[in-house]
Parts: C-alpha cells; sequence; structure tokens
C-alpha cells in the first residue's frame, strides 16, 4: 500500500478498536494485534494491477497524489501542501497512480484537506511531459477557483471526452478555458458566474470548437450570444444543446437573421431567450430534422408580441415522426394579468397538431384563451400517444366557450397511455339534465383506465373555489383536473 490512504493512522485505528489494554498484559489482545497487522499487510500485497485501477479509477484533487512522492519531496503544514525540488524520477510512484484515474476534478471539497500552493505549479510544469500526470482521463471537472486550474491543459491527455468547467472567481484564470477545445471532446458544460468575461470566454470556447469542425455532441452553457448559438448548427454531431441567449449587446449581421440554418444532428434542445421576438426568430430560421425534444423558454411579454408566427414555425420545422416532447413556456415568470398581452385563441395551436408523435406537452402563455371541447378533441385525436399534458389559460368568466366534462370524455376516449392531466374545465357548462350521466361516464372511463376511484379536494385557500379531482393510476403519473366551479 502506499501514503497516500494514510496506511498507517488506518493501523492505528484498527488496532485500537480491537485491543484497548496494554499489550504486555493481555496475551491475547496482542496475539489478536498481530494477526489483524498480518490481514493487513496481505490485503496491501493484493491490492494492485486491476484492484488498483478500479480504485483509482475516480479521484478529486491533486493532494493524495502528490503524498505518493517520496517523504522528503513534500511537505504539509498550516494546511498548505509544498512540493521540495523533486526530480523526474520521483514523479514514477505517481505516475503508476494517476495514469489510471479515468474521472478527476480538480478541486478536492472534503473539509479539512490540504491545499497546493504555487510550488506544485512550479514543480510540475519544470518536471513533468505535457500530458504526463493524467493521460488516461476521460472525465474532467474543474473550477477556476482551484490554483492548479491554470496548468490543467498541460497536465491532461488526449483522451478527454467530456469537460465541466465552473467559472465563479480568479477571472485572470479565465484564458485557460479556450485551450480545452480539444478534437477528442464530445461534452461540454459550463457553469459561469463570472461575469462578462466569463461569457467571452465561453463563447470563444465554443467558436473554438466550431472552428476546428470538433466531434462535440453536448453543450450546456449558461450562455451564449445569438450569433455563437447560429454558428453551433455547424457542429455537425451536436445532439445535445441546452443554454440561454445573451441579448444585452445582441450582435449580429443580416447574414445571421436571414440565413436558413439546420442542426441535423440535433436530439434535445433548451433554449431561454428573455425576448420571446427573438426566440421565434430562432425558431424561424433553423430547422430540426431529428429533434425529439423542444424546451422554449421567454419571459419579456408585450402586447406587440404575436406567438402564432413562434407557433407555426415549431410544426413546420419539426419532425412530427421524432418529436416527442415539447414545453413552450412563454412569460412563465409572471402572474395572470400582471402585465398586458396579445390575446391568443386555441386556433393557433392547431399547427401543433401536426405533430403526431408527441407524448409530453406543456403550454403557457398568460393570453391564451380557454380552449373548447372540439378543439380538446382535436388534440386527442392528434396526440393518440400523449402522456402528459399540460395547458394552462387565462380564465374569462365571460368567454363564450371553455372545456367542459366532454373534453376529458374525448381525452379518455382516444389518449388511453395518459397519466398527468393539467387544463381547465368548466364544469358549469353542461346542461343540469346530462350532468349527472356525463360525470358518470367519465367516472367509469377514468376509473377503468387509471386504475383506481376518483377522490376529489381543493388547491388551497387562495383558489378554494376552484376543486380539483385526482385520478389515482397505478404508475408514478398523477392527473390533475381543475374545475372551474361555482364562478359565476
Amino acid at each position: 500500500m502506499h501514503r497516500c490512504w494514510d496506511v498507517p493512522e488506518l493501523t492505528r485505528l484498527i488496532v485500537e478498536s480491537i485491543d484497548d489494554h496494554d499489550p504486555d498484559t493481555n496475551r491475547w489482545q496482542s496475539q489478536l494485534q498481530h494477526i489483524t497487522l498480518a490481514r493487513l499487510a496481505l490485503t496491501c500485497q493484493k491490492i494492485s494491477g486491476t484492484s488498483l485501477d478500479v480504485l483509482w479509477e475516480e479521484h478529486y484533487g491533486y493532494v493524495n497524489l502528490l503524498k505518493a512522492l517520496p517523504a522528503e519531496k513534500y511537505r504539509i503544514s498550516d494546511n498548505i501542501l509544498t512540493i521540495i525540488e523533486p526530480e523526474l524520477e520521483d514523479w514514477d510512484r505517481v505516475l503508476s497512480y494517476s495514469r489510471r484515474i479515468k474521472t478527476f476534478s480538480d478541486v478536492d471539497y472534503r473539509e479539512g484537506c490540504p491545499v497546493p500552493d504555487m510550488s506544485v505549479l512550479e514543480s510540475m510544469t519544470r518536471s513533468l511531459p505535457a500530458g504526463a500526470l493524467l493521460p488516461h482521463v476521460r472525465y474532467l471537472f474543474c473550477s477556476s477557483s482551484s490554483p492548479l486550474f491554470s496548468l490543467l491543459p498541460s497536465l491532461i491527455g488526449t483522451r478527454v471526452s467530456s469537460i465541466m468547467i465552473e467559472l465563479t472567481s480568479c477571472s485572470w484564470r479565465f484564458s485557460v478555458v479556450q485551450e480545452l477545445a480539444l478534437p477528442c471532446v464530445t461534452s461540454v458544460t459550463i457553469v459561469s458566474d463570472g461575469g462578462v468575461e466569463g461569457e467571452r470566454v465561453v463563447t470563444k470556447l465554443i467558436s473554438d470548437f466550431v472552428r476546428c469542425e470538433s466531434l462535440l455532441r453536448k453543450i450546456d452553457v449558461d450562455r451564449l450570444t445569438f450569433s455563437t448559438l447560429l454558428h453551433s448548427s455547424n457542429l455537425k454531431h451536436l445532439e445535445h444543446l441546452d443554454t440561454s441567449v445573451i441579448t444585452g449587446d445582441l450582435v449580429c449581421s443580416r447574414e445571421d437573421m436571414s440565413v436558413k440554418r439546420q442542426f441535423p444532428a440535433l436530439l434535445t434542445l433548451s433554449l431561454r431567450i428573455p425576448s420571446p421576438s427573438l426566440l421565434a426568430k430562432v425558431v424561424e430560421i433553423t430547422t430540426f430534422p431529428l429533434l425529439e425534444q423542444m424546451w422554449l423558454y421567454a419571459s419579456n411579454l408585450s402586447l406587440t408580441f404575436d406567438p402564432t408566427a413562434l407557433l407555426s414555425s415549431i410544426g413546420a420545422h419539426s419532425s412530427s415522426d421524432h418529436l416527442t416532447s415539447l414545453i413552450i413556456a412563454l412569460g412563465c415568470n409572471l402572474s395572470w394579468g400582471e402585465h398586458q398581452v396579445r390575446t391568443l385563441s386555441a386556433l393557433a395551436l392547431k399547427p401543433l397538431l401536426e405533430l403526431s408523435n408527441l407524448s409530453w406537452v406543456e403550454l403557457y402563455y398568460p393570453g391564451l384563451c380557454p380552449l373548447d371541447d372540439a378543439f380538446v378533441e382535436s388534440m386527442a385525436r392528434a396526440w393518440p400517444g400523449i402522456q402528459k399534458l399540460h395547458i394552462e389559460c387565462q380564465y374569462d368568466i365571460t368567454a363564450t366557450t371553455s372545456p367542459t366534462m366532454q373534453s376529458l370524455v374525448s381525452l379518455s376516449q382516444h389518449c388511453p397511455l395518459l397519466v398527468y392531466l393539467r387544463l381547465d374545465v368548466d364544469a358549469t357548462k353542461i346542461p343540469s339534465a346530462r350532468l349527472t350521466a356525463q360525470r358518470r361516464a367519465l367516472h367509469r372511463k377514468f376509473s377503468l383506465l387509471m386504475g383506481g376511484p376518483i377522490s376529489a379536494n381543493r388547491i388551497g385557500p387562495q383558489n378554494s373555489h376552484i376543486p380539483v379531482r385526482h385520478f389515482p393510476t397505478p404508475t408514478d403519473g398523477l392527473l390533475l383536473v381543475a374545475f372551474s366551479q361555482g364562478m359565476g
């Protein structure tokens, strides 16, 4: 075994836990102590080769690695680890362990863990060849708060496939990120709290990946510029894109705004843009032939924005054979009635009915008018495989049309896989002569469909006038239906 795991301390703890008495006065305890030490020695001998591969496969921080140096080559004082002029041969044991590491983080978050000082940086730079310390690492987690963050590019090999970067402090180190645009990288995740400088570095990194025509498959970053977002369509292998778009200093050419773009391999898109008009423009000029999941978010709504064009573009530029999940949340940070927005009729949703393979649909827009029974039935027929349906409309007591219990009957008939439903239903619009029969039929259909009886409760004092019915299911799903009852 080696000092990296503090074996002397481990041995002491094992022995003390077994023998609480003076060995000289208790021969049996002394014998047991020797047996324990012998077993520990045998264990240390057996942990080699394949066993070491497993033990070192995932590692956090440099300290345990550096403790494999000869004892006279490092020192820990006041919780600071210092290296004392090691030669190349002094690194042999360190490298015998580090070459086994596949997942590595340059920060050890354990409380009280010693912190390497700048002597470590200087010694590694001077003593080790490029890429020698972590030649086989595949998954890299790094933070700008680490003293050795700036050294990472010279320590890792050419097999890194996934990097996760945290930019939280020490902005003078951010430029190192650009050196991680390696051809072998297929996944990039960046969490940035580094302000404008962090945004600039992230944008430059993604641009470098585009320029070198990398094999990048996943981008998950806090913020990108509009232009960089569009240029990422040149990443022919990109399958997952999750980002927000910076609009404060929007700079893009007319060419960027007019040229049609295609993300040929994209499967999942999660896009957050404050401006709904810009969000609509992105969807208008891009196509997604293989897209399976589309999640779109915008916040800054106004009377001038008409969502109709956005909904039409989604229907036209997405494949009905592939798209299974659709979330559109416009103004989801606004309370109902907080801002004036343009009214949207149910007919504006008609292009979405062409997407026949949908199994998960969530729509949120403060200006969406209540649906009617005919349109709900059209949805039920268009989306027979729907499992989760969540639609929030503005409630208008003067509305001439709104879903009734008949809408639920339609959904129960045409959507056998439905396990979650959020839909405002007006139970007062059914003639009293039909009310009992409708409810009885609905109860029977949903009881058979959902595998249990229907129970009722309310959704909180602020909305106590709206009962909510729960349809228990044999799965983890929960079907919710809100009834606008007694509001006239």
